[in-house]
Parts: C-alpha cells; sequence; structure tokens
C-alpha cells in the first residue's frame, strides 16, 4: 500500500513513521519496522511515484497537490491495518489500496472501523454494504 500526502507534509509523515522506531536493514539498507508482532519493509524515499501512471498521478494531485508517497509492503492485512492505524489519524491525505482505489485517509480509517476484516485486495470499497 502506499500512503500519499501533499509534499509540504513530508515531514510530518516521515516523522509520525520513523517514530515508530525503524531500523535499517543490514543486507538491503532499506527501512524495516517491527511492531505488533509484525514486518514490514518501508521506503520513504518517495520513488514509488515513478510507478504511477501519468493518469493516476494527476488524480491524485487534482485531490492533494504535489504529493510526497511512502510505499509500505508487510506481511498480512492483520499487519497493514495495525499500522495504518498507527500512522494515519489525523494526516489528511490519501491511501492507495495497490489494487486500483485511492481514497482519503479519514474515509480508509472509516472503512477499517467498521468493516474490520475488510481486505481491500479482493474488495472494493464501493462493494461494502
Amino acid at each position: 500500500m502506499i500512503i500519499l500526502v501533499p509534499a509540504e507534509r513530508r515531514p510530518l509523515l516521515e516523522g509520525r513513521i520513523r517514530a515508530l522506531d525503524l531500523v535499517p536493514d543490514a543486507v538491503t539498507g532499506d527501512d524495516r519496522l517491527h511492531r505488533h508482532g509484525y514486518s514490514y519493509y518501508i521506503d520513504l524515499s518517495g520513488r514509488i511515484l515513478a510507478d504511477y501512471e501519468r493518469e493516476e498521478l494527476d488524480q491524485v494531485r487534482a485531490r492533494i497537490g504535489e504529493p510526497y508517497a511512502v510505499y509500505v509492503s508487510c506481511q498480512s492485512m492483520d499487519a497493514a491495518r495495525a499500522l495504518l492505524r498507527d500512522v494515519l489519524p489525523g494526516l489528511d491525505g490519501l491511501v492507495d489500496t495497490n489494487h486500483y482505489e485511492i481514497l482519503q485517509t479519514s474515509e480508509f480509517l472509516k472503512l477499517l472501523d467498521r468493516y474490520a476484516g475488510w481486505d481491500w485486495r479482493r474488495q472494493p470499497s464501493t462493494d461494502l454494504a
């Protein structure tokens, strides 16, 4: 998944994530996080934006302006939910589920609260009822 915020809010998002005690991976040098019994790979470089299609990036810019993005990879949906519940509250931005949906962070958190077992990889938010 990818967390997107306006570029000027990069310090806020990066600070929240770094405060969770990221550690460099001894082999790759990438950032790793071990939290709540889960492991995460986190890319704070913003380079993930290069993977976006032009139209997708235009849609993101229309919603939040020039974006900064953090790529998060983890082992399970439970791990993803745990991290997002730690990082997203009060954050004005977007969550790209990496499965054809980009949602406002506040909307995403409401869906997590309402549908605790929601697996956004298999079910778009528009199918929740």
